[in-house]
């Protein structure tokens, strides 16, 4: 029961953030293509120039990033041009208007800096930037979170003025006239070939790799989890082995009175698959309460939607009686192996 409560907590939150890692990919993006550099560099002028020169590509929009302070907290501010809101980058707003704050220099932050730093759109707050020292920005705009953006953006035209000019775009998004094509990837990435530090990839190889992240990660949780299984499955054969001695009397009658070795095995193997699958009920149903509550507890860090992945709990049922299965093995060969005289003979 504990064991496979462990395991379904886990599978409904993984099935819930690998759904909200798509979701908030495919609702902050509008591109074909994104190009990101390594994690210790930026996209310098030229492979953004090269990348525009391919044929059909249409719009080409740098996304630049910078520390900055946010009353007294060290946060990440991101910049992106106003026109190109429309064509590659994709920004709910639930209050404030996007293009005009960010052309004004304003600050446009996502829902959950909203909440947690009980901001609104009009508030002033103090900032303080490496390059050119404290000052204060008036919230613009309130937007729904951003996978690609972050909670803090800001415009092209203001980014520049507070940033050292030497910054480099982390990444670069292309918009097609043709869209995500074998040919134009072709296209893209031979044109590109000079830089190798560059990854061109396609909206859905993009979230393809953040779904592999997020597996990766879960994937060390599961094996974690294995060792609860294990210690569940010995106390399945724990509770089965005293079940035998206990019973030495009774299983010694019932094979006096001609009940058979594979009967024996059996009757030990049944009682262990309803134990297994009794716990194994308890526990799923428990998980998957504990799960939806985790998730939704994580709202404000993007877990966005909720999952319950029946089909992987069918399969954890299943193999729960399986497993159980198999740790009566050994406890029902015991059984059937008690010599009849003896076990009659026991008190």
């Amino acid at each position: 029961m504990v064991g496979l409560a462990l395991v379904s907590t886990m599978a409904v939150f993984a099935a819930s953030l690998s759904k909200s890692t798509t979701s908030t990919i495919n609702d902050a993006i509008n591109a074909d293509y994104i190009i990101t550099a390594g994690a210790n560099g930026g996209l310098s002028v030229g492979a953004t120039q090269a990348a525009a020169k391919v044929p059909g590509v249409t719009q080409v929009s740098n996304i630049y990033s910078g520390q900055f302070k946010i009353k007294q907290s060290v946060a990440s501010l991101a910049s992106v041009a106003p026109s190109d809101l429309s064509s590659t980058v994709i920004l709910q707003m639930s209050s404030g208007a996007a293009a005009k704050s960010l052309a004004g220099g304003e600050l446009l932050i996502d829902t959950s800096a909203a909440n947690t730093d009980h901001l609104s759109v009009g508030s002033v707050v103090p900032v303080a930037f490496a390059e050119t020292g404290p000052t204060t920005m008036r919230i613009g705009g309130i937007f729904k979170p951003n996978a690609l953006l972050g909670s803090y953006l800001a415009g092209s035209g203001f980014f520049p003025t507070h940033f050292s000019a030497n910054t480099l775009p982390g990444a670069t998004l292309l918009a097609t006239s043709t869209g995500a094509t074998p040919a134009t990837t072709t296209s893209v990435k031979a044109e590109l070939e000079s830089y190798p530090n560059l990854t061109v990839q396609t909206r859905a190889e993009y979230v393809k790799t953040a779904q592999a992240q997020v597996n990766q990660l879960l994937g060390l949780v599961y094996a974690l989890l294995a060792l609860a299984i294990l210690i569940a499955l010995i106390g399945i054969v724990n509770t089965l082995m005293l079940s035998v001695f206990e019973r030495t009397h009774e299983i010694g009658l019932l094979r006096a009175v001609g009940m058979r070795r594979r009967q024996i095995r059996a009757m030990i193997g049944s009682e262990a698959v309803i134990l297994s699958v009794f716990g194994a009920l308890i526990g799923i149903v428990v998980g998957t309460g504990l799960g939806v509550a985790l998730a939704d507890s994580l709202k404000q860090q993007r877990i966005t939607d909720l999952v319950i992945p029946f089909s992987n709990l069918a399969v954890f049922l299943v193999l729960a009686a399986l497993l159980g299965l198999g740790a009566a093995s050994w406890p029902a060969q015991r059984a059937a192996r008690l010599n009849v005289l003896e076990a009659i003979a026991t008190d």
